[in-house]
């Protein structure tokens, strides 16, 4: 009897492989999600280490450096508020957080709350983000 050498597969096993990607794609999702709109409008809200976060449906404003409005992925001018009064009309009942830029104008952030308060809305909130101790 002579030995015969078992013959080795020559096949690759792709299924740790892709459980591998497939946990790299879920945490690149879950990563870039996070970030939020901040990122999309180039906003760094400045640092504190006040205030408490809540979980309350707001009605989110973004407002840049340059001084440019945001709500829905639509920019608004100063000259345009009225558009943007009307846009978020429907959310009367709701709360405005506004996310201004570190850099932001402080003229344009008191601009816009003055409005915001022209038009009854009573509970405006500002984005902070908190400080590492």
């Amino acid at each position: 009897m002579s030995y015969q050498p078992k013959k080795k597969s020559s096949t690759l096993n792709l299924a740790p492989m892709i459980d591998i990607v497939f946990l790299l794609l879920i945490f690149f999702l879950v990563s870039s999600t996070l970030q939020g709109e901040e990122a999309l409008y180039n906003i760094t809200v400045p640092d504190s280490s006040l205030g408490k976060t809540k979980n309350v449906e707001m009605v989110n404003i973004f407002l840049d450096q340059d001084n440019q409005i945001y709500y829905n992925q639509k920019n608004y001018s100063r000259d345009e508020i009225e558009a943007l009064l009307v846009d978020i009309s429907a959310a009367k009942d709701k709360k405005i957080k506004i996310y201004a830029d570190k850099k932001t104008d402080f003229e344009a952030i008191v601009f816009l709350v003055e409005r915001f308060k022209n038009d009854n809305y009573q509970d405006i909130s500002f984005a902070l983000r908190e400080k590492n101790k």
